[in-house]
C-alpha cells in the first residue's frame, strides 16, 4: 500500500505516492532538512499510508470517465441514426 508525507505546517504533500515507508520517511527527512532547518515542523507532520478510496480508485482510471461518456454518445447516435 503507498504512502504519502505530508506536513501541516507547509500545507505540503508528497508529489508522488511512495511504495514504501522507507522512501515517504526519507522525503520527510528531506523536507525537514532543507524547509524548516532539520526541525520537526511546529504544524506536525508525518508519513500516512493512502487507502484506495482516498487515492479516488474507481472503476476508470482518471478523466477516462469523459472519453467513456464520448463513447456512449457516439453509440447512441448510431442506434438512433438508423
Amino acid at each position: 500500500m503507498p504512502y504519502l508525507y505530508r506536513c501541516r505546517q507547509c500545507r505540503a504533500e508528497s508529489p508522488v505516492e511512495h511504495p514504501d515507508r522507507a522512501s515517504a520517511e526519507a522525503e520527510q527527512e528531506h523536507h525537514r532538512d532543507t524547509i524548516h532547518g532539520g526541525l520537526a515542523p511546529l504544524g506536525g507532520d508525518g508519513v500516512h499510508r493512502v487507502h484506495a478510496q482516498a487515492r479516488g480508485a474507481r472503476i476508470l482510471p482518471r478523466h477516462s470517465w469523459a472519453a467513456a461518456l464520448v463513447m456512449l454518445a457516439l453509440i447512441l447516435a448510431n442506434c438512433w441514426g438508423r
